[in-house]
């Protein structure tokens, strides 16, 4: 809408004449055009803020419904409303230069463009049908040049009211888009499925293997371990059965080296799948042993029944031994039935009576943790360290439970009295013909161990 109060004296007086003509059905004074017909550069204001006040105030479009009227609608509103004379003497019948000088700023800052009257037309400027294009884009919510063939730009041609364009491109899709963005795409892109009969059918297939292989970030080792059902879940069926005879392998010859039927090629793939397999296996194989290994050692597989039936397998798969079949592949295998057999009674009574763990044993001895424990159980019933007769020994937590006295009060007493005191990997052991007579005294002779134990056994 024209604001009146903000028009300067001469759009004030241009909009006088333009009143009255409208008003009192009037002509436009001599000669009322012909400043302006012959003006070259610049904004014609008269014509300018006429054209404005005919098109917002007395025929009510605003700036941004005139898209939405062709040129030759806007023609017959401003003919209607008496300004035929100014479009045919000003303007020579260019109505685009007629809005162009009616809202500069609109068109400057892209609220209008030129191109959105060529969708009522014919498009000739390369620069709009970009612009256009362009426009388009962004308004579907495309931010990536390569999301650009997922959607079906026929219809959005429509919707958006560019339709016509197509024309300047043999209504073809792929031609509009590879002249907004060149080289980009391929024909095939943007077809909604492709004919595997057509004479370009195998580069087709080519460029839709590189481009599946690629978005699924495939490395040439992955390209080559590729079944025909890996084909068939990628979507490539269709094109494994009409061009490669239903062969993955022909399928792989034809994009590695764009050639079917070459022996040469064809056993050079197959070895290399073939020596890709192996090294998948040793992979796995590999994998499986260093899970249950410790460092370079791998223990009592006979306590892991699915492990040592999966290394047995494949041992006799390869014609080897279990023990040959884990060294193979850089492991130690050590089982207790065979390093029993070598570890000395002697040994093992003089370590633990040194304080070593069953660890620190198994480490010295270069054998495993259950080997020791196994012999220990076997030789002494159990850790050598555990006194004997076990039934004249107490734990402190007996103790603890049969006197209602605390650790440290009983190990205070054990220390202070230098009693019998044997430490174990699991227990200690305290001599009872030694450390009950002590507790029964310190209970008899203490008040506050009495008073606690009336107070909290009520």
């Amino acid at each position: 809408m024209v604001d009146l109060f903000k028009l300067n004296t001469k759009e004030l007086k241009a909009l006088v004449e333009y009143k009255e003509v409208l008003e009192k059905g009037k002509h436009f004074k001599k000669n009322f055009w012909l400043k302006e017909k012959y003006q070259l550069k610049g904004i014609k204001q008269s014509c300018r803020i006429i054209t404005r006040y005919c098109l917002e105030n007395v025929a009510s479009i605003e700036v941004n419904s005139l898209p939405g009227y062709n040129l030759k609608q806007i023609k017959a509103i401003l003919s209607k409303h008496k300004l035929f004379g100014m479009v045919q003497r000003v303007f020579c019948h260019d109505i685009l230069a007629v809005l162009k000088n009616a809202y500069p700023e609109e068109f400057r800052t892209r609220v209008l463009k030129d191109w959105m009257w060529s969708k009522h037309g014919i498009w000739h400027d390369d620069n709009a049908i970009i612009e256009a294009v362009h426009d388009m884009v962004y308004k579907e919510g495309i931010r990536r040049v390569q999301d650009i063939p997922s959607l079906d730009w026929k219809k959005r041609l429509l919707t958006h009211g560019i339709y016509n364009v197509l024309a300047y491109f043999n209504w073809s899709i792929y031609a509009l888009f590879n002249f907004v963005y060149p080289n980009k795409f391929h024909p095939t892109d943007f077809k909604y499925k492709t004919k595997w009969a057509a004479s370009e059918s195998l580069e087709n297939a080519f460029y839709f293997m590189h481009k599946t292989f690629k978005s699924k970030r495939y490395t040439l080792n992955d390209i080559l371990l590729l079944s025909t059902s890996d084909f068939r879940a990628l979507g490539l069926a269709g094109m494994l059965t009409a061009l490669f005879g239903s062969s993955a392998l022909s399928a792989k010859e034809y994009y590695l080296y764009k050639t079917i039927g070459n022996e040469a090629h064809r056993n050079e793939i197959t070895s290399d799948i073939e020596s890709l397999i192996k090294k998948k296996y040793e992979q796995a194989v590999f994998n499986r042993l260093k899970k249950a290994a410790v460092g370079n050692f791998i223990y009592n597989l006979h306590l892991n029944s699915t492990l040592y039936s999966y290394i047995k397998r494949h041992a006799k798969k390869n014609n080897l031994s279990v023990e040959d079949f884990i060294s193979s592949y850089g492991f130690i295998y050590k089982s207790a039935k065979q390093d029993i057999r070598s570890i000395s009674r002697d040994d093992i009574w003089d370590m633990r009576k040194q304080g070593l763990t069953y660890v620190q044993i198994a480490q010295k001895l270069g054998s495993n943790p259950n080997t020791v424990a196994q012999f220990c159980l076997k030789n002494f019933g159990g850790d050598p360290l555990i006194p004997r007769p076990i039934e004249e020994y107490i734990t402190p937590q007996e103790l603890m439970n049969k006197y209602h006295v605390d650790h440290k009060t009983i190990m205070k007493l054990v220390n202070e009295n230098r009693l019998e005191n044997h430490t174990t990997i699991r227990f200690r052991y305290l001599k009872k013909s030694q450390i009950e007579p002590v507790l029964n005294q310190y209970i008899s002779g203490s008040r506050q161990h009495q008073s606690m134990v009336k107070r909290y056994m009520k």
